[in-house]
């Protein structure tokens, strides 16, 4: 309220009340009006870190349940991880000197098979581990610890993954004033710079020694940390998990498979219900001594095909399961909406391709690999990967491993190749992308998730050794059209040229 209506509200609420709603009125936007259709909507001013400071706790609990417990929180976070990273996500080094990159290559593959500190995968599976803990609990760490040279490693340089809940959310601005500019954990400096992160000495929950204290963390600069999230608003320094939007639709549906389930399996096992006059017979919920032969036992299990006696009034019923039309248009709706939520498609949260075609399944693979770039280029790879190879670099340089120069060590990275729906009709567009211009051989050959040099080397290398062998093949563009027939130009035409 204005000051003038606050202080007409003093003298006359009612014709405060009455101008404030006349004001209303005169609001262009429908949806920033006031009324029934606007009631549900929840109104706040509030920043990104003070909205998911409040809820983070409660979230990322409730999506790693979800995760843990029902298909429609672990699928999406295993296609999106198998997509963005994959198997085969590399790192390819690019100075421009042939011979030292090379080197480089190397001496990063060696390293990337013993980068992890637990020694249990390599680095494409430390980066797999990171971004999927990242989409199910909001955020996650990847700590860089410098190795004594003594220990043997191709560059002295190890990696160890977290969990988002090693920040210590509590180390907050407004409860550790003094000299500090932390939110939820990350130290800010000068216009929202991050200095370092506040970090438990141990994951949440773990036991720990007689006399530690668990909640006690320690300060560790940003150049020792890789902190993986999606930042979402400006300013934003923790991440909210993938599942956020649809936490609570899938907990529903969820539930209401189980329910469903249950219930079929009631229905499907009892086959009559008998009705007795005599009021000796067995209680209800009870089968007769004569009939079951047992002294009357009581049921409390149902199998299929249960005949149950009950009094008074002998008469034999069938039981006719009742039916539900309306689950298959909710449940596609839901299943939809999930989808939709947490950023893969229909067909990929279900496997249920059936009502799909080409052209369908084309323009939704379309959609769903845009949001996947989005995630490997803006925040993969600025987040982890790029931080990562810089810290390798200077650890090599360092230990004597690779020369210092001054153009650094460029370098690129090829993401996993996303796989064509109709592969002849998918690679006729990219050849004919390449023949018009619209694509470089070497973008080729990185969509398809490929080093072009190592490309180029590898083809090389085999058709050297067909010609030692005196071997054609019907894929040796040099000797054979695309039909089978001989490439090589008549006689008479070379000996005119």
């Amino acid at each position: 309220m204005s000051r003038f209506l606050k202080a007409l509200a003093m003298i006359s609420p009612d014709a405060a009340m009455k101008r404030m709603r006349a004001q209303e009125m005169l609001r262009a936007y429908d949806a920033a009006q006031n009324g029934r259709r606007t009631a549900s909507f929840r109104l706040g001013v509030s920043s990104a870190n003070a909205e998911i400071g409040r809820a983070l706790p409660a979230l990322r609990e409730r999506s790693s349940e979800l995760v843990r417990n029902s298909p429609l929180g672990s699928r999406p976070l295993a296609i999106l991880k198998a997509n963005v990273v994959g198997t085969d996500l590399t790192v390819r080094f690019d100075t421009g000197d042939d011979k030292l990159d090379r080197t480089a290559q190397q001496l990063f593959d060696d390293w990337a098979q013993m980068c992890d500190m637990e020694g249990e995968t390599s680095f494409t599976g430390l980066v797999a581990l990171a971004f999927s803990a990242a989409l199910e609990r909001g955020d996650a760490i990847v700590r860089m610890r410098t190795m004594p040279l003594k220990a043997g490693l191709p560059v002295p340089l190890l990696l160890h993954v977290g969990e988002g809940d090693l920040i210590d959310e509590t180390r907050d601005v407004s409860l550790f004033s003094k000299g500090s500019r932390a939110r939820l954990g990350v130290e800010l400096g000068d216009n929202d710079r991050r200095l370092g992160y506040w970090l438990h000495r141990s994951a949440p929950g773990e036991p720990t020694r007689l006399g530690q204290n668990q909640l006690v963390s320690e300060f560790v600069p940003r150049a020792d940390v890789c902190h993986i999230y999606h930042r979402l608003r400006p300013g934003q320094v923790r991440g909210v998990p993938l599942l956020t939007p649809v936490l609570l639709s899938a907990r529903d549906f969820a539930d209401l498979i189980d329910a469903l389930i249950v219930k079929e399996r009631m229905q499907a096992a009892i086959g009559l219900i008998v009705e007795s006059p005599d009021a000796s017979a067995s209680l209800p919920g009870q089968i007769a001594a004569d009939s079951a032969g047992d002294g009357g036992r009581q049921i409390t299990k149902l199998a299929p095909g249960t005949v149950n006696y009950t009094r008074p009034g002998e008469k034999v019923t069938p039981f006719v399961p009742a039916g539900n039309s309306s689950f298959e248009p909710v449940s596609q709706a839901v299943l939809h909406l999930i989808a939709a939520g947490a950023g893969v498609t229909y067909d990929e949260l279900t496997g249920d391709t059936s009502r799909s075609n080409y052209t369908g399944l084309r323009q939704g693979k379309i959609a769903a690999r845009r949001m996947i770039e989005e995630m490997q280029w803006h925040m993969l790879v600025p987040q982890l990967i790029r931080r990562i190879t810089d810290r390798f670099i200077d650890h090599a340089i360092l230990a004597g491993r690779l020369p210092d120069r001054a153009g650094g060590y460029p370098r690129k990275y090829v993401m996993p190749a996303h796989e064509p729906i109709d592969p002849l009709k998918d690679m006729q567009a990219d050849i004919l992308a390449v023949r018009a211009g619209r694509m470089s051989p070497q973008d080729f050959a990185g969509s398809w998730g490929r080093d072009w040099r190592v490309v180029m080397k590898e083809t090389q290398d085999f058709f050297a050794a067909a010609d030692d062998a005196g071997l054609v093949f019907d894929i040796d563009a040099r000797q054979r059209t695309r039909t089978g027939a001989d490439a090589s130009p008549p006689s008479d035409q070379m000996t005119k040229e």
